[in-house]
């Protein structure tokens, strides 16, 4: 019997087999020793530009971009490496806004603010970013290929600009990190609404790429537009602990963060397979089923056509806004269909199209502590609170099945061989 263990939440739930299977993990990358100390180092040697305590002289206000808690970066220290540099300039916390970019998400609570800011909650100023809020937004101007760029008005007019957060991989975008801050983070809903759709969208996954990938290239324009002085970002292994920090120019400080996470999550795959156990990773990957997506976007690459997909996923706050557009098709190709029409919308149908498209050519398994079977099964899926039960039913309409298991698909990019058979 062979048991692989994938991780569920902030604990974690073994597969047990009785056969043989693949594993795909990442490469360990071993943890930075002092993580505070790896902030204050990045700051005093930025990649491309000059110190940020060189930058900040002269200004009177600064916008700090935090991740909200759907992205483990690690904020805390962040702020505090950023908070002592800005001293340096004689900023002090009442001149700092902290903006949380949450994009088209739900806003964070008071509960996740602390959480991811711990004493930095109470000393600096805090703006939860609301995308559907005309009052919060500027209007910038448009990039070349036209996007429409509406950005939070507090980043707008800060004299400096400051973004954080975490580079991982990321199926639109190639890679997670510096110009996302702006655009999803703190971006009005017609910008999201036009960078989420055709022509800009790409059209399947991209996990790795941002070489001629338009989402990542107009991300990168809007920052462009809407400035962005200086940005610090995590690295971390898939063990959820930081292993680097980058900090500095906007473009030449991101690459330098996907060069560190190509070298351990880049991997070879020989083969498509039967059946795919995946983990998006430790929370808050999967703390709804939104989120979780990101893992089965991975499996989607190395899971035949016909195959079956086994999404191990705790989503404790359920499904995520996008479950409406599924409950409400007839089919998944009318969700494809609506998508490729109408683009991207509040109720984010681009997330339902992304589960539609793998529900199309897979069957899609969800096993979940947070989500009722029964309402998976309105979204195309088939939901388990079982792992076991889950697994046999996966494994047995197959003669002699292939199987994968992907315990943290967060930080996996997976190549498929060339001569593997075509998807």
């Amino acid at each position: 019997m062979q048991k692989v263990t994938f991780p569920f939440g902030e604990h974690f739930i073994d597969l047990k087999l009785q056969q043989d299977a693949d594993v795909l993990l990442p490469e360990l990358i071993p943890a930075a020793p002092d993580p505070p100390a790896a902030v204050r180092r990045a700051l005093a040697q930025p990649i491309g530009c000059e110190r940020l305590a060189v930058l900040a002289r002269g200004k009177t206000s600064v916008a700090v971009v935090i991740n909200d808690i759907t992205r483990p970066a690690p904020t805390e220290i962040l702020l505090t490496g950023l908070v002592e540099e800005l001293a340096e300039a004689g900023i002090g916390p009442e001149r700092i806004t902290v903006i949380v970019a949450t994009g088209n998400h739900e806003p964070p609570t008071e509960a996740d603010l602390n959480k991811m800011m711990g004493p930095w909650r109470s000393r600096l100023r805090v703006v939860s970013h609301d995308c559907q809020d005309t009052g919060m937004l500027t209007y910038l101007g448009t990039t070349k290929r036209g996007l429409p760029v509406h950005v939070n008005r507090h980043y707008a007019e800060a004299s400096l600009k400051i973004l954080t957060g975490i580079v991982a991989p990321h199926q639109s975008a190639g890679f997670g990190g510096g110009r996302k801050s702006v655009v999803p983070g703190i971006a009005g809903l017609a910008t999201i609404k036009a960078h989420h759709s055709y022509p800009i969208r790409p059209s399947g996954p991209v996990l790795g790429i941002i070489r001629d990938n338009t989402f990542h290239e107009e991300a990168v324009a809007a920052a462009r537009l809407a400035g962005a002085d200086f940005i610090v970002n995590a690295v971390k292994n898939y063990r959820g602990e930081v292993v680097d920090i980058v900090a500095g120019e906007l473009e030449k400080a991101h690459l330098r963060g996907v060069e560190i996470c190509e070298k351990a999550w880049v991997r070879r795959v020989p083969k498509a397979y039967d059946v795919v156990f995946v983990s998006p990773g430790r929370h808050p990957k999967d703390i709804d089923l939104h989120q979780a997506q990101k893992g089965m976007v991975v499996a989607e690459q190395v899971t035949r056509p016909g195959g079956t997909i086994v999404l191990i996923a705790e989503c404790r706050n359920g499904v995520g806004k996008f479950g409406k557009v599924l409950k409400e098709a007839n089919s998944v190709d009318q969700v494809i269909e609506d998508f490729n029409r109408q683009g991207f919308s509040a109720d984010n149908s681009s997330k339902a199209f992304l589960f539609a498209r793998c529900c199309k050519d897979h069957r899609v398994f969800v096993v979940s502590s947070g989500i009722d079977p029964a309402e998976l099964s309105q979204m195309f899926m088939t939901g388990f609170r079982s792992l076991p039960e889950a697994a046999q039913k996966a494994l047995a309409a197959y003669d002699r099945p292939t199987v994968l298991c992907i315990p943290y698909a967060g930080d996996v990019i997976p190549i498929l061989d060339a001569s593997a058979p075509a998807r």
